[in-house]
């Protein structure tokens, strides 16, 4: 290990996992390379905080789909031999694993990024813990997972909250806003998948006067989500004023025509949608699961509601929609939260911190860790 300053590390990354990366420094005190490997394509998150880190003088690489097997164990052990980092970062159980074994019995701290999905596998589950086991530090989104790791037995003070990030100068309140008629608008997005429970805004669209729902995501095509949403719309007789964009490019532009952001899944999700919300200045009413209660704070930047509750969620629309001065404090207050907790500078230091921590066992100031 390096004998002061910050660690490099080395990043283990699936596809569509979280964003978080790390960056350190070497024994000058110079930026050291990070080197960061993506297992499968890079997202958008993934995308802005590589941006970040190379700004910071680091260095990114990925691997492919088909690194995601036994033969990835053999290629980390042979890139740690030539060149051995400090700090070891992956981003899913099975990169985890993999990182482990490469490591082997050497003195390199291992990070672990705790993925969103919960499994109720007794075999995963004992995978889960015998991961946890081998690494040095956890990091997680949010209060949801670091319950979930005690329950895998994970020590409190071996884990870091470490939330994900939102581009707050794409996602602004400033700008162009996307078409809009006289209604109100509900605005919901992300895949068209069954556990986002669209549903249930569907249904009580019909006792809200002057308000349509529109969904951004996909697929529309031969996508059972997405016909069962329209037969939803039928059945409760307000088909004129649900629409289903599928894919929006300009999402900012989108976020800005809305007068409330609804997030209904029915399990725990990072709460990606609600961020961009936030930055862009639109109040948020979102399903208290998951990420989502540490993200948006009750009757602060937005609205809570138990899961799977059509009557709550629907007291929580009419209420939000009755007061325009009430959506707008909500909107600037997301604004605020957005810019100073989640920005991609402020997870980056954190996400150095935690390095440290394995590393060193101490975190420096979140000052330090910008410079």
């Amino acid at each position: 290990m390096t004998g002061g300053g910050y660690p490099r590390g080395q990043c283990l990354t699936p596809e569509r996992e979280g964003p978080v990366r790390g960056f350190g420094r070497g024994r000058t005190g110079k930026p050291a390379q990070v080197r960061v490997a993506m297992v499968g394509e890079q997202s958008p998150p993934v995308t802005a905080l590589t941006s970040a880190l190379t700004a910071l003088g680091n260095e990114v690489t990925g691997y492919g789909h088909d690194e995601v097997d036994g033969g990835l164990v053999d290629r980390l052990r042979e890139g740690f031999r030539a060149e051995p980092p400090d700090v070891v970062h992956a981003h899913s159980w099975l990169s985890g694993m993999a990182a482990a074994l490469a490591i082997g019995d050497r003195p390199i701290a291992k990070v672990l990024t705790v993925p969103t999905t919960v499994s109720f596998d007794a075999e995963v589950q004992r995978l889960e813990r015998l991961v946890c086991r081998r690494v040095d530090r956890v990091l997680a989104a949010g209060g949801a997972q670091v319950r979930r790791l005690a329950a895998l037995g994970v020590p409190r003070n071996q884990i870091t909250v470490v939330p994900h990030g939102v581009d707050h100068d794409r996602f602004t309140p400033y700008g162009p806003s996307a078409r809009k008629g006289k209604r109100f608008r509900l605005l919901a997005a992300g895949d068209l998948a069954v556990y986002h429970r669209f549903d249930l805004i569907v249904s009580v669209l019909p006792a809200i006067a002057d308000t349509e729902f529109v969904v951004a995501g996909g697929p529309l095509r031969d996508n059972p989500e997405a016909d069962r949403l329209i037969r939803c719309a039928r059945h409760y007789g307000v088909e004129d004023r649900v629409h289903l964009l599928g894919p929006v490019d300009d999402m900012p532009a989108l976020y800005r025509s809305a007068d409330i952001v609804v997030c209904t899944p029915a399990r725990s999700t990072f709460g990606t949608i609600a961020l961009e919300a936030m930055a862009s200045g639109v109040p948020v009413i979102a399903s208290a699961v998951g990420g989502l209660v540490d993200t948006v704070v009750h009757e602060v930047t937005g609205l809570l509601v138990p899961p799977l509750r059509p009557a709550d969620l629907l007291r929580a629309v009419r209420h939000m929609l009755a007061e325009s001065a009430l959506r707008e404090a909500f909107g600037a207050a997301g604004r605020d939260r957005a810019c100073a907790r989640y920005s991609w500078e402020r997870v980056a230091a954190d996400t150095a911190r935690a390095y440290a921590r394995a590393a060193y066992g101490v975190a420096p100031a979140f000052g330090d860790a910008l410079r």
